[in-house]
C-alpha cells in the first residue's frame, strides 16, 4: 500500500454526514443533528493527562454544541487502564465509550462490545485490527510510523543528505557524524525497552508484514539469510563499529531526548510520538527532522505503521448512537491528534506534525503491522523470547559470539514450534 496519509484536503463535511447514519449534511458548516444522538455518555481513557488538563473538558463543550441532545458527557481517567477496566468487564459496567483490552480474545469482542458500522475499509487505518467473523469493534485512536528521527544541524554539519536510501549511506552517514564527534545512531541500549525497534525492522526489509508468520516455517529464523538476522546483524554492525552510545549499560532514556535535541547525537530509529518529546527538551521543530530508515540496499523506502488503542463502544451502553458519535467526533473533528503526535486515523485527514510531512514527502510504502496468530503467540510464549521488550536483543547483542547467540535463539524457536504445531 502506498502513501495514502497525507492528503491535502481535509475530509469534508458531505462525507462525514454521509457516512453517518443517513443523518441530514451539513449545511453552511452546521453540525450534524440526529434525533438518535442523546443522553448521557461516560468514557474511560488512558488520557489522564489530558483529563487532568481540561482538554476532555473542551471536548465535551464542543461535543455537546453539535449535538445538543446529549445532556452529559463523563470523562473517567485510568493511569492502569488495563488493571482498572478488566474488573468491570463481567459487571456490564465499563462505560460507553471505552478501549478494548489487549486481554480479550477477538472471538469475545461481540460479549462485551457494540460491532461498529462507522467507516469503510478505505476511509481509516487498521479497520480490521479489532474485527471478528466480519465486524469491525474498535477503531484506531491514532497511528505510528517508524523512521528516523534526527538533528538537521548534525547531519548537515557532518555533509548528509536526506533521505538515506541504503544500509550504505547509513553506515557511511553513520561514520561522517563519528568523525563530529558526536553520537551517530543513539538506540538507548540501557533502557532496553527501545531495542523493540529491531522487531519492527525485519519488517521494513522483508518488505511486507508476513514475516512474523513466515518465522513459523523457517528453520533457521535468526541465524539463517532472514529478515531477522539482517536487522540483528544492522544493530550489532552499528555497537561494533561504535556508531551507538559508548556506555550501553546505563539507562538515559530521558537524558537521550536532550543529547538530540542539544545536537551531541544524530539519529534515532523510533516512532513520530518521539517528536514532540525531544521538541519539549528546548529545540526548535525546525531543527528536527523526521525519514524512513534503509530497507537493505534496494533503495526502496517502506516504513512499519502501528496502530494504538482502540476506540469501542460497550455493548451495555444505553447511549450507543450518542456513544458512536462521540467516537467520530474525536477523531474527525478533535485535536487529539496535534496532541499525541499521531498519525490521524483518518486516512483524508492531514497530519499537522510537519516532520510527518517530511517523511511522507519521500513518498514510503506504508506497511501496516499485522495481528499475530495464536500459534505465532504460543510459540513465542513457549519460546520464552521476549520480542518487543529488548530483554533478548541485549542479551545477543553482548553475547561473547553473536552468530552462536542467535542459533540458540533458533534452538529455542524450533523446539517450541514442535511443541506447538503438530
Amino acid at each position: 500500500m502506498k502513501n495514502n496519509i497525507i492528503i491535502k484536503t481535509l475530509i469534508t463535511s458531505t462525507i462525514v454526514s454521509s457516512i453517518f447514519w443517513g443523518a441530514q449534511a451539513f449545511a453552511e458548516g452546521e453540525p450534524l443533528t440526529n434525533l438518535e444522538v442523546k443522553g448521557e455518555i461516560t468514557f474511560f481513557t488512558n488520557r489522564t493527562d489530558l483529563v487532568e488538563a481540561g482538554v476532555y473538558d473542551r471536548y465535551t463543550n464542543e461535543f455537546r454544541k453539535m449535538y445538543p441532545g446529549v445532556t452529559s458527557v463523563k470523562v473517567i481517567g485510568f493511569a492502569d487502564y488495563q488493571g482498572g477496566v478488566r474488573p468491570r468487564m463481567n459487571t456490564g459496567d465499563y462505560g460507553d465509550v471505552v478501549l478494548i483490552l489487549p486481554s480479550v480474545p477477538s472471538e469475545q469482542y461481540g460479549n462485551f462490545y457494540e460491532p461498529l458500522d462507522m467507516y469503510n475499509p478505505d476511509e481509516i487505518y487498521f479497520h480490521d485490527a479489532w474485527s471478528n467473523e466480519g465486524k469491525m469493534y474498535g477503531v484506531s485512536m491514532g497511528n505510528v510510523v517508524e523512521g528516523l528521527v534526527y538533528n538537521k544541524d548534525v547531519l548537515a554539519e557532518a555533509g548528509v543528505k536526506t533521505p538515506l536510501k541504503t544500509t550504505s549511506e547509513l553506515y557511511a552517514a553513520s561514520e561522517k557524524i563519528a568523525n563530529l564527534n558526536k553520537i551517530p545512531f543513539y538506540v538507548n541500549f540501557g533502557a532496553q525497552w527501545p531495542l523493540q525497534q529491531w522487531d519492527k525492522y525485519p519488517i521494513v526489509l522483508e518488505g511486507n508484514s508476513g514475516v512474523y508468520e513466515k518465522m513459523l516455517t523457517q528453520d533457521k529464523a535468526f541465524f539463517g539469510d532472514t529478515a531477522y538476522h539482517k536487522s540483528l546483524s544492522l544493530l550489532k554492525t552499528l555497537i561494533d563499529k561504535g556508531w551507538t552510545e559508548k556506555d550501553l549499560i546505563t539507562n538515559s532514556w530521558e537524558e537521550s531526548k536532550s543529547i538530540l535535541a542539544e545536537g551531541n547525537a544524530g539519529m534515532f530509529y523510533l516512532g513520530n510520538w518521539f517528536i514532540p518529546q525531544v521538541i519539549d527538551r528546548g529545540i526548535s521543530s525546525e531543527k528536527i527532522g523526521f525519514m524512513p530508515i534503509p530497507a537493505g540496499e534496494s533503495g526502496e523506502l517502506r516504513a512499519q505503521m502501528n496502530h494504538d488503542w482502540g476506540y469501542a463502544v460497550s455493548k451495555h451502553s444505553k447511549s450507543k448512537p450518542a456513544a458512536k458519535a462521540y467516537i467520530k467526533f474525536i477523531l474527525e473533528k478533535s485535536d487529539f491528534d496535534e496532541l499525541a503526535g499521531f498519525i490521524p486515523t483518518i486516512k483524508a485527514k492531514e497530519s499537522t506534525l510537519p516532520q510527518l510531512n517530511e517523511f511522507m514527502s519521500y513518498n514510503p510504502e506504508i506497511i501496516q503491522t499485522p495481528t499475530n496468530s495464536s500459534t505465532f503467540i504460543e510459540v513465542t510464549n513457549r519460546s520464552q523470547i521476549d520480542f518487543y521488550s529488548g530483554g533478548y536483543i541485549q542479551d545477543v547483542m553482548t553475547a561473547p559470539d553473536f552468530d552462536n547467540a542467535l542459533k540458540k535463539l533458533d534452538g529455542r524457536w524450533n523446539r517450541a514450534k514442535k511443541r506447538v504445531i503438530k
